[in-house]
């Protein structure tokens, strides 16, 4: 039922939160489809989530638009994949206002996107969900991924990391909280992952 409800939710352009496990980063990110962004929704997400706001990609949709990883170096067990920064090459004043990110965000969704529509660096953080999905690392790129698959859209998702008030990341009873008071849904990863199971069979 909350993966049904967060399937819907984010197909109509809502808000949903997706946690991880205990044993990872235990921690949630707010989802919205990328396709769906608004400068008063990446606004939401600077001021109540608080945290960096990147975009989840199948990374052979990075490729087609000539969007290079950033070779990782010193980094601990399950980094998250990050790209170029970028933001949209027209229709945007500096790239950095809520609604600047929005446009970009938009037009990473569309399919007839090209490289040459994008300027690099930007502000919008592009991360590369792995080839075999939640099968191979079981990140929070890769459920974003999955989850916007599951509602039939685009699989390009804004997500930012859900911060306390007082600056840490929230966890368990933070995490409800948040939900209940802006009505976002929750799923978590393993809800995902059984789903996932049960389609291979």
């Amino acid at each position: 039922m909350n993966l049904e409800h967060a399937i819907e939710t984010l197909a109509s352009g809502g808000f949903v939160a997706l946690t991880d496990a205990p044993e990872r980063e235990n921690e949630a990110d707010i989802l919205l489809a990328a396709q769906h962004a608004t400068g008063e929704k990446v606004n939401f997400l600077a001021t109540h989530a608080r945290g960096l706001i990147a975009v989840a990609f199948p990374e052979a949709r990075l490729n087609a638009l000539e969007i290079p990883l950033i070779e990782p170096r010193f980094v601990a067990a399950n980094y998250p994949r990050f790209a170029v920064p970028v933001d949209a090459a027209q229709g945007i004043t500096t790239g950095a206002s809520a609604f600047d990110r929005a446009v970009t965000l938009r037009l990473l969704a569309d399919p007839a996107a090209r490289a040459e529509d994008l300027s690099r660096p930007g502000h919008i953080f592009p991360l590369a969900a792995v080839e075999r999905g939640l099968a191979q690392r079981r990140g929070h790129t890769e459920g974003a991924v999955a989850l916007a698959t599951l509602a039939a859209l685009d699989p390009v998702v804004a997500i930012c990391e859900l911060m306390a008030p007082d600056g840490t990341m929230a966890h368990g009873e933070q995490v409800t909280v948040f939900a209940r008071e802006h009505r976002i849904p929750i799923v978590t990863m393993q809800e995902l992952l059984d789903h996932d199971a049960q389609a291979r069979g």
